[in-house]
């Protein structure tokens, strides 16, 4: 603990009061000792540590340089305040000292260091495909499949260089317990801290469009002893370098980059340092940092095996402090995660647009930037167990260490429990069973940050990257746990926030790290409060378990509800705890949480239930009594919770705002937020009951089935749900007198509505069309399909597409596509460029036919323009095996932009392919094509809009009748500047009225209120969302339906009622 707080301190300051230094103008750099590049591979020491951080050290050395945004973000111009906002956001890393140097000639290295691991990491990406349903993976995947690929960078252009000192804690006692893994680890240990930090920031810097790149101890353009003294970080004494505060005892990363930067001067020698001023109020009293001389290093006093703080002092029980009915909990699929269920659509088209690429991580430019290494590691959180490992048995040897290793390496708490078949999801992110393959599990916990939190709201722009800084620091150190225990030859996967297969907070509970809160999924810890984020590594290597704790908690939140109180949605609830798929909770409404922190436009994200609760604390000496009153005397909680507003707990701290709030652009390009940022005061006068509050729940039965397909939740029902739900006592009452009626059950009934395929072929026909084929897993027949059928392809969990089939119907053993890359599109096509490659795994539909052949006819015109060739091809194929008269008309600008030449002239059909490019002059004339009309012919059409409003005017001209001309719709065309109107949906079957607001089209609005309204391109074109009309006049806007289906058939997302005021009523 501290005696003084921090409060006032600046963040750009850092945690050591190295402004109190003195400074020299000059420094000669010449006796800087040379960089020694550091290599982790032991050989020797199989079970050494170091071993297991090689990996995750060579994909951070993989990923320092990359694309720079091509958009300048609008930031200030001042250097200072510049170098003072990346200082604070290394801080926010956890840096020790950072300083800033223009970049010197002698610091460049003649022949830059290369991390040798990294070449063992290139075949991973190519080949390694994720199993995860996070937002944005596989844009990150290509990325890096990219970076692999370019060739190396260079700085020379680079100006200025910005230096980060990481330090280590103390050396290990002889036969210290837990420390069998971690014989000289120390320099590698800051060099991965160090690591992460540089990678993050470079990526920042270059997201805000600058170039940059990061350099470390095992893969520089630099030597880091130079830039370290450059920037009055060290000095050197006797050859080696020496740092203030912590000596020689750290590590050294850095940034080199083009941003003008203020620079720091070098330090004066040590014998210019007078004692007083430097070190004597800051250093010994600490009057000026959060580090002092007493607690610099939480290890100096205690044992690695016990952290950083004293859970060995608190109260343990049996079991948790909560309710688990352990035989009847609900295995759930990954699918019901929330953001998951955003990406697919099934809480609207608004969240599935904010979910995109994840968008609500992606608008924050420090929150993007840790996005990238977060998903670099997902390809390094599971993998085969050495089969030469030594296999330790020791169960208390092997806790030991795992304990000791995850406290080294930076953890703040862990904790060990058995992970029961219960704590797993029921599917993974594909759809197939899990089979749990773990029985232990070690629950590690990151804290997210006093000082920052201090500065924020909450919700404002910060509040994304306290979250994923969290769960990066978690995939690093995590994942090295995972690795180290594999080198040992036992199993072991690191689960976290962008692929995981278990439910953290059951299992943080059993390993004794929080109890449950009010905030609901959120377990508290009685030292970070639920400031923190986790992650767990499952496996098979034995251990003794941790034994879960009491500290009063329950007691407290029952009383205290100033989270629910300060939620920005109103997701958490005010009322009791109550029964949730076997878990006795305060079950918040996910649903509202998740919208909240996908919408919000004031801010990223939110957590702004940590930010304002009590337990909230600084670490403080002072606010030792507050926890021991809260944890021991529970008639004291509800004062305890009014003073904690009296003193201001949970307000804003504007010291210690240090970010930006600039937002990404729909230019790529970062700029000042264009809504009111979300910085709250207290609501200290509103008073929350229970009984206001409508809340929804989706329990097991509610549950989406487990594929990656829509599935629209239905509000209304998940608020009966809530209303349904029972306390533990009432619940336990029920099962002892043999009801099973409480139960919540899942069931993944009826079959897949898509199927896992592989990319069998993927041909680029231009340069801006590929042409990709797809074959089954199993080697046998796809689902037999007819022309003019198409797929919806899964390109990645918010990119659902449809495209017509290209192939032969009469050939079941492969599907196939051709795909236009549409740069101003909406990213789907882009991505399926970028990413689908052969022998990857994809999900599609079965094939589904809304533009069938009609072979009664006696003669088939197909007119197909660019890309809308794709369907005329397998119209073609049919026809000609039916021996029906047919022409195809294929309209392109130039030749060399057509695809499927190749394939055209090879078919046995070929002579009655016509050929239009109108850069040679070939021009489809319409008329003469369709000409003399006789009775039963079909034109079809499909390609540009214009294009196909030419071929059915022109079909109608010569006496086609409408229902013989045929339109397939590929993109929205040119619509209309309509005006919309407020207007009312009433529902004949239920009887009920549902308005429908004017920035608002029917489906979006039926979506919210818990309808099930099939939603796939939302432009009017694919007509999956069309509903039975029974009356009411109507502005048709779609591109699907005929004269006469409009009379009864309405589609949802584009059309609405004609006039302002007006009613439909509608079959629903």
């Amino acid at each position: 603990m501290k005696v003084f707080s921090a409060k006032n301190r600046p963040v750009h300051l850092g945690p050591y009061p190295v402004e109190r230094l003195k400074r020299t103008s000059k420094v000669d750099l010449s006796s800087v000792p040379d960089m020694a590049p550091l290599t982790f591979r032991r050989t020797e020491m199989p079970e050494n540590i170091v071993n297991a951080m090689g990996e995750y050290q060579a994909m951070l050395d993989a990923i320092r340089d990359g694309l720079i945004n091509n958009i300048e973000a609008v930031i200030p111009q001042d250097p200072r305040i510049r170098a003072d906002h990346l200082k604070a956001f290394g801080y926010f890393n956890d840096a020790a000292m950072i300083g800033i140097c223009a970049l010197p000639d002698v610091a460049l290295l003649d022949q830059p260091i290369l991390n040798p691991d990294i070449d063992r990491l290139a075949d991973a990406l190519r080949t390694r495909q994720t199993k995860t349903l996070a937002s944005g993976i596989d844009v990150i995947m290509a990325d890096l499949k990219d970076s692999m690929e370019a060739p190396p960078s260079t700085i020379e252009d680079h100006t200025h260089a910005v230096v980060f000192l990481y330090d280590n804690p103390r050396a290990f006692q002889q036969n210290e317990a837990g420390c069998d893994w971690l014989c000289d680890a120390h320099a590698h240990r800051a060099s991965l801290r160090a690591s992460e930090t540089t990678s993050v920031l470079a990526n920042y810097i270059r997201l805000l469009g600058f170039d940059a790149k990061s350099h470390s101890a095992s893969a520089s353009d630099v030597n880091l002893n130079s830039l370290a003294v450059a920037a009055g970080l060290v000095w050197v004494k006797d050859g080696a370098l020496v740092a203030p505060f912590v000596r020689h005892n750290f590590g050294l990363g850095a940034i080199t980059c083009r941003m003008d930067l203020a620079v720091d001067l070098p330090l004066a020698p040590p014998s210019q340092q007078t004692w007083l001023s430097a070190q004597w109020a800051s250093w010994w009293l600490g009057t000026g940092g959060n580090k002092t001389v007493w607690n610099n290093d939480p290890y100096k006093r205690r044992r690695f095996v016990d952290g950083p703080h004293p859970f060995e002092t608190l109260k343990r029980a049996e079991k948790p402090t909560t309710f688990i009915d352990e035989e009847h909990v609900a295995r759930v699929p990954k699918r019901t995660d929330m953001f998951a269920r955003a990406q697919f659509g099934d809480m609207g088209k608004t969240l599935q647009e904010g979910a995109k690429g994840g968008y609500y991580a992606r608008k924050s430019a420090p929150s993007f930037a840790q996005r990238r290494a977060l998903g670099a590691f997902v390809l390094l959180q599971d993998g085969l167990p050495n089969p030469d490992g030594t296999r330790p048995t020791d169960s208390k040897r092997n806790a030991d260490n795992l304990k000791a290793t995850s406290y080294f390496l930076g953890v703040d708490a862990v904790g060990l429990s058995r992970c029961p078949d219960w704590a797993w999801y029921s599917h993974d992110a594909t759809g197939e069973k899990i089979d749990p393959p773990h029985p232990n599990a070690i629950s590690m916990i990151v804290d997210q940050g006093f000082e920052t939190m201090e500065g924020a709201s909450g919700d404002d722009w910060i509040s994304v990257a306290q979250s994923m800084r969290a769960y990066l620091r978690f995939s690093l150190l995590g994942g090295v746990i995972a690795k180290q225990i594999r080198n040992l030859g036992y199993k072991a996967k690191a689960h976290s926030v962008m692929d995981g297969d278990v439910l953290q907070p059951p299992l943080l509970l059993l390993s004794g790290l929080g109890e449950v809160s009010r905030i609901g999924e959120v377990i508290l810890n009685p030292y970070l409060g639920p400031r923190l984020k986790s992650g767990i590594v499952t496996t098979d290597i034995p251990m003794t378990h941790d034994k879960p704790i009491d500290f009063g908690l329950q007691n407290f939140c029952e009383t205290c509800n100033k989270c629910a109180r300060e939620c920005p949605s109103g997701a958490i609830t005010a009322g009791p705890k109550l029964m949730f798929n076997g878990y006795e909770i305060w079950k918040s409404d996910s649903q509202k949480c998740a919208t909240y922190r996908i919408t919000t436009e004031g801010g990223a994200m939110c957590g702004r239930c940590m930010k304002t609760c009590p337990w909230n604390l600084e670490g403080l000496f002072a606010e030792a009594p507050f926890r021991w009153a809260a944890s021991n005397l529970p008639k004291l909680a509800k004062p305890l919770a009014k003073l904690d507003d009296m003193v201001g707990r949970g307000e804003l701290n504007d010291v210690k705002k240090w970010w930006w709030d600039i937002e990404l652009y729909e230019d790529g390009g970062y700029k000042p937020a264009r809504k009111p940022i979300n910085r709250r005061a207290l609501s200290k006068n509103l008073d929350l009951k229970y009984e206001d509050q409508t809340l929804a729940v989706y329990p097991a039965h509610l549950a989406p089935h487990p594929w990656p397909y829509p599935f629209i939740m239905d509000r209304e029902k998940g608020i009966e749900a809530y209303e349904k739900m029972i306390s533990a006592e009432e619940y336990q009452k029920q099962l002892s007198s043999g009801s099973l009626s409480p139960v919540h059950r899942y069931s993944a009934s009826g079959t897949s509505p898509v199927l896992r395929v592989e990319v069998s072929h993927v041909e680029k026909m231009t340069d801006a069309i590929t042409k990709y084929e797809f074959k089954s897993l199993d080697g046998k027949e796809l689902p037999a399909w007819s022309a003019g059928a198409h797929l919806d392809v899964l390109v990645a969990p918010e990119f659902l597409r449809q495209y017509s089939m290209s192939g032969d119907p009469a050939n079941s053993e492969r599907y196939q596509i051709g795909v236009l890359r549409e740069d101003g599109g909406r990213g789907g096509s882009k991505t399926m460029h970028r990413i689908f490659r052969p022998g990857r795994k994809v999900f599609i539909s079965k094939p589904i036919n809304h533009f069938e052949l009609a072979e009664c006819a006696s003669k088939t015109f197909l007119m197909g323009g660019g890309i809308g060739v794709t369907p005329m091809i397998a119209f073609a194929h049919q026809l000609f095996a039916k021996e029906k008269e047919f022409e195809l008309h294929y309209s392109a600008r130039q030749e060399n932009s057509a695809g499927y030449l190749l394939d055209l002239a090879a078919v046995p059909w070929a002579d009655r392919v016509k050929y239009h490019f109108s850069s040679q002059g070939q021009y489809a004339d319409f008329t003469r094509i369709l000409k003399g009309y006789r009775k039963d012919w079909h034109v079809y059409a499909c390609g540009p809009h214009r294009y196909m409003e030419g071929v059915i005017e022109a079909a109608l001209a010569e006496g086609f009748p409408e229902d013989a001309t045929h339109v397939e719709y590929f993109s929205t065309p040119e619509i209309p500047e309509y005006e919309n109107h407020a207007f009312t949906l009433k529902l004949e079957k239920s009887d009920k009225e549902i308005a429908v607001p004017a920035d608002k089209d029917a489906a979006t609005v039926l979506v919210e209120h818990g309808y099930a309204v099939d939603l796939k391109c939302s432009d009017g074109i694919c007509g999956v969302c069309q509903c039975g009309l029974l009356y009411g006049e109507v502005e048709h806007r779609d591109f699907v339906l005929s004269k006469k289906q409009r009379q009864s058939t309405i589609i949802l997302c584009q059309s609405r009622a004609a006039k302002a005021g007006g009613i439909l009523h509608i079959d629903l």
